[in-house]
C-alpha cells in the first residue's frame, strides 16, 4: 500500500502557494493602518534581477525554508499475516493469528540546518557557539530548513490468541489476548526532533502507541425473562417490564503507553537538540513501587510522582543525556464496562 507524498495532514501540497504580508502603522503612530472601505495601501515587493526576493530584516533565525529531497520516492506499507482457526466444539472457536507490518521510506522532515554535536571539543569554542548559534549553522542565512525525505520507518509484530463462544442459550463471548511490539523513530508524519539530525538512529525506539500486552473480553447475556425465554414467557405487563433485557460486560486490560523523559531549568549550557537527562539507576528502580495517583487527581501536578527525581541528573555542559526516547511506560490500564439495555416499541 503506497502513501501520497503530498500528504493533506501536513498541507504540503499548498505550501508553495502560501504568502502573507503585514500592514501596520509606523511605531508610535496610534492611528489605524487603513480603513476597510479604502483597502490597504500599495505593497511594494522588492525583487532582484534574477527573480529572487531579498530577505527583509536582520533575524535570520526566523527565516525558514522548505527543501524537498530530489530523490524522494513513494513511501509504502507492507502487511502480512497468518493464522489458524479450530472449532473444537459446536459453538466454540479458537483462533491463533500472527500479524506484521512495516512502513518503509515514510515521509518526515528534519531540520537540515542543525549544528553537529561534534562541531568542537574546545570549551571556549562551544561557549561562543552557544552565544551566537545562528553564525555556526551550516547555512547561517537561514533558520530552520525543513528537509522532507524518506526518513521514517516503522515495524509491527503481534500474536493474538482469541476464544469465541457463538450465540447459544442467550450467551456470547469473545475474548482475545495480544502480545505485540511496535517500533518507529517518530509517531508523526510531520516534523521530527531528536538528539541530533546527524545520528537519527538515536530516535529508534518503541512507538508511543506500543502496547506489549492487551486483553479484551466481551460478554453478552440475554436475561431469561420475557416472551421466548425461560421466565415470564406469557407476554403482558411482565414481559413489557422484565422481558428483553440484555447484559453486556466489556473488560479491558493493557500495558501502559511509553513516554519520554525530558528536562528543563538546567544550570548548564547545551547545543540545540532534544533535552534528555542522564539516568543514574536501572529503569525498574526509577519507577515508584506500588504507585498510586494519590488523593488529588487534579491538577496533574498534585498527583503522586510516578518516577523518582533522584534517578535522573542534568547532563554535563555541552553533552547529550544518555536516556533514549520512550524508555519508560505509564501504569497499566484496567477498564471494566457494564451495561443493561432493553428496547421498547412505541
Amino acid at each position: 500500500m503506497t502513501i501520497d507524498l503530498l500528504s493533506p495532514a501536513t498541507n504540503l501540497c499548498f505550501e508553495e502557494y502560501f504568502a502573507s504580508a503585514n500592514v501596520e502603522s509606523p511605531p508610535g503612530d496610534p492611528r489605524i493602518a487603513f480603513r476597510l472601505s479604502q483597502g490597504p495601501p500599495r505593497i511594494a515587493f522588492n525583487v532582484n534581477p534574477d527573480g529572487t526576493v531579498p530577505f527583509v530584516g536582520v533575524n535570520y533565525a526566523a527565516r525558514q525554508a522548505t527543501w524537498f529531497d530530489p530523490n524522494i520516492r513513494m513511501p509504502y506499507i507492507a502487511s502480512w499475516s497468518g493464522g489458524i482457526q479450530w472449532q473444537f466444539a459446536p459453538n466454540w472457536l479458537l483462533e491463533l493469528v500472527y500479524q506484521g507490518s512495516s512502513g518503509v521510506g515514510l515521509l518526515n522532515f528534519w531540520n537540515y540546518n542543525a549544528i553537529p554535536m561534534d562541531i568542537s571539543r574546545d570549551p571556549a569554542t562551544l561557549d561562543a557557539i552557544f552565544r551566537a548559534v545562528q553564525l555556526y549553522r551550516p547555512f547561517p542565512q537561514f533558520g530552520e530548513i525543513r528537509h522532507y525525505s524518506n526518513y521514517g520507518h516503522s515495524s509491527y509484530h503481534g500474536g493474538t490468541v482469541r476464544l469465541e463462544k457463538r450465540y447459544r442459550h442467550g450467551i456470547t463471548l469473545n475474548t482475545f489476548y495480544t502480545y505485540s511490539k511496535a517500533l518507529n523513530d517518530t509517531d508523526t508524519e510531520a516534523g521530527v526532533t531528536g538528539i541530533t539530525f546527524y545520528n537519527r538512529r538515536l530516535e529508534k525506539s518503541v512507538a508511543g502507541f506500543d502496547l506489549t500486552h492487551r486483553w479484551v473480553a466481551i460478554f453478552t447475556y440475554d436475561l431469561p425473562f420475557g416472551v421466548g425465554r425461560r421466565f415470564f414467557n406469557t407476554g403482558g405487563w411482565r414481559d413489557r417490564v422484565f422481558g428483553g433485557w440484555e447484559l453486556t460486560w466489556i473488560n479491558t486490560m493493557q500495558s501502559g503507553l511509553p513516554f519520554t523523559v525530558t528536562f528543563a531549568g538546567s544550570p548548564h549550557r547545551y547545543l540545540p537538540g532534544a533535552f534528555r537527562p542522564n539516568i543514574l539507576m536501572p529503569f525498574k528502580e526509577a519507577v515508584v513501587k506500588n504507585w498510586n495517583i494519590g488523593p488529588h487527581r487534579f491538577p496533574t501536578a498534585a498527583q503522586n510522582p510516578y518516577l523518582k527525581a533522584e534517578a535522573f541528573a542534568y547532563p554535563p555542559t555541552f553533552t547529550p543525556g544518555n536516556l533514549g526516547r520512550n524508555t519508560f511506560r505509564g501504569p497499566w490500564l484496567y477498564w471494566p464496562q457494564a451495561s443493561l439495555a432493553k428496547q421498547w416499541q412505541v
